[in-house]
């Protein structure tokens, strides 16, 4: 007898996709996640799925970008994560190629991190420079590194960080307009702030 309630989406091959990596970097509501693949077929779409459990997966976002053939690739996607609270936050991706064969990542675990310094970048939007003001408990040496979208570091900047209020001056006016991440690095921790550069 023909099936009529069989689950076709089980039929599949595996896809020929290497990820030479998949990386997430937590910001204040939102995860850049960055990934950088090789194929030798034609990609159709990445599916960016999220978990609070990793058992339970939902597709949280989905990215067309045209994928060269045999050749490095770099990707990204911003995931908004208004709204949850566990502190640990589970992902991985769903290749789906043209010819309808799949393929998923490994397991990427994300964990967020409540930050003790208090951090205000203004102006932000910024077209030439922004001031980063924070206030530190203790004297230290820091970092001061701006990231693209693709997770590349652009600029690092060593500043020295004293007891109290501080005021870092970073230029940006040569770097193109998009969504960057700022990461404050102190003795003791590791602050990401999202920037917006605009032209």
């Amino acid at each position: 007898p023909f099936q009529t309630d069989r689950d076709w989406r089980y039929i599949s091959t595996v896809l020929p996709v290497q990820f030479l990596s998949f990386a997430g970097l937590p910001q204040d509501n939102t995860v850049l996640l960055n990934w950088s693949i090789i194929t030798p077929k034609d990609i159709d779409r990445f599916e960016v799925e999220r978990s609070t459990d990793n058992s339970t997966y939902q597709k949280t976002g989905t990215v067309t970008d045209p994928v060269k053939l045999n050749e490095q690739q770099d990707l990204s996607f911003t995931d908004n994560i208004t709204g949850i609270s566990n502190d640990i936050i589970y992902y991985r991706l769903k290749v789906i190629a043209k010819t309808g064969e799949t393929k998923y990542s490994n397991v990427l675990v994300v964990r967020r991190v409540q930050n003790k310094t208090q951090v205000n970048i203004m102006p932000n939007p910024a077209s030439n420079y922004v001031n980063i003001n924070l206030h530190a408990d203790k004297n230290s040496q820091g970092t001061v590194t701006l990231i693209d979208k693709l997770g590349r570091k652009v600029l690092t900047q060593e500043v020295k960080i004293v007891k109290g209020t501080n005021n870092i001056y970073l230029p940006v006016e040569k770097y193109g307009q998009g969504v960057y991440t700022i990461v404050i690095e102190t003795s003791t921790e590791k602050i990401n702030k999202q920037l917006i550069i605009v032209r």
